[in-house]
């Protein structure tokens, strides 16, 4: 049992390190990174980043109903969308007019069949928009200083779990450690954790391609 339950975080650490590294190195993130992003395409990737926490906050409580492993790895705090919405509200944003890019529509798709067919497997998502939370803290700061934002606004979520932001996610590696997932299991873990750096990757393309005038 113990090995299948130090399996699962590596397997997922490991199987996605060149994805994950993809996305990093894509010219939108880079620009995320060092504050030089535009305004606009910084908006509207706000508000995909919205659809997609919006969408598994909804799906994940009735998957946890039907799966314990499921119930012990999320937390209510993996609801809380106040950061993301604040953060569209400071640009006049309303989450009613945010529109999904064909990157984040598919996603979304996926998002509903998984929680049909295997409902665990959207934990492989949740793992991509926790690990995300490990070097934002740098963003925001970055974002910050280059969109001329406030210290509470505009990028909020990227530091939305403050202080508690290594304590949560030592505490959500540990958790799903814990859930003795199978190879099989994991395996479908990985698929969707790929999917979401894919998804992201896709999103910076679909962002650069579209006019200043976009928001």
């Amino acid at each position: 049992m113990q090995g299948s339950q130090s399996l699962v975080m590596d397997a997922l650490r490991e199987s996605t390190k060149e994805l994950h590294a993809d996305t990093e190195g894509h010219e939108f993130q880079k620009q995320l990174g060092s504050g030089t992003v535009r305004q606009d395409l910084y908006v509207k990737y706000l508000g995909q980043l919205y659809l997609m926490h919006k969408h598994l906050a909804d799906l994940l409580p009735r998957a946890a109903a039907s799966d314990p492993r499921i119930a012990a790895v999320v937390a209510p705090y993996h609801s809380d969308l106040s950061a993301v919405v604040g953060d569209l509200a400071y640009f006049d944003v309303s989450t009613d007019t945010v529109v999904p890019l064909a990157a984040t529509a598919g996603l979304l798709s996926t998002m509903d069949e998984l929680a049909r067919q295997s409902p665990y497997s959207l934990l492989g998502h949740l793992y991509v928009l926790e690990g995300s939370t490990n070097g934002a803290k740098f963003m925001a700061k970055t974002l910050r200083k280059g969109l001329n934002l406030p210290e509470e606004q505009g990028a909020k979520y990227f530091d939305r779990y403050g202080d508690l932001q290594r304590e949560r996610w030592t505490g959500f590696k540990a958790t799903m450690n814990e859930q003795g997932f199978n190879p099989s299991e994991i395996e479908a873990l990985v698929v969707e954790a790929k999917r979401m750096f894919q998804t992201f990757f896709e999103i910076g393309c679909e962002l650069e391609a579209l006019p200043s005038a976009v928001v």
